[in-house]
């Protein structure tokens, strides 16, 4: 299957599971992948498939000539949910900075090597972080 850019899907999900973090495929679709980072473990105690991070998720759309993205920054329950959330431990906003930027930086190259360009999507108002600048 390609994607509407022309690009077959299958080749380009092998090049966004090489950039790590995570691409959840299951949460991918058509033109749309979904990203996440878990950057924060927020408690140790719980057995590890039942603890909470502080993280970030991407939502990524193939387009003909580009890719858009929105991202949010939240909690990754023990159902495996994420929800919004804001912060106000400064380390835990530089661990989500830092992570997020980096993998930006990734995504962004490898998408210029398909020849298109990686930007927010229309609506998408980039808070906390500017990825753009």
């Amino acid at each position: 299957m390609a994607l509407v850019s022309g690009h077959p899907r299958g080749k380009v999900l092998k090049g966004f599971t090489a950039l790590g973090p995570y691409i959840r495929e299951g949460q991918c679709s058509d033109n749309h992948f979904f990203f996440d980072c878990l950057a924060v473990c927020i408690n140790m105690q719980p057995a590890p498939e039942k603890r909470e991070f502080w993280g970030w998720w991407i939502n990524l759309e193939a387009e003909a000539k580009r890719y858009t993205y929105t991202y949010h920054l939240g909690k990754f329950d023990k159902e495996g949910k994420w929800t919004e959330s804001e912060f106000s431990d400064q380390e835990v906003i530089d661990k989500l900075e830092s992570s997020l930027r980096a993998f930006h930086t990734r995504l962004r190259a490898y998408i210029a090597t398909m020849n298109m360009k990686l930007e927010p999507a229309d609506a998408f108002k980039e808070q906390p972080f500017s990825l753009t600048a």
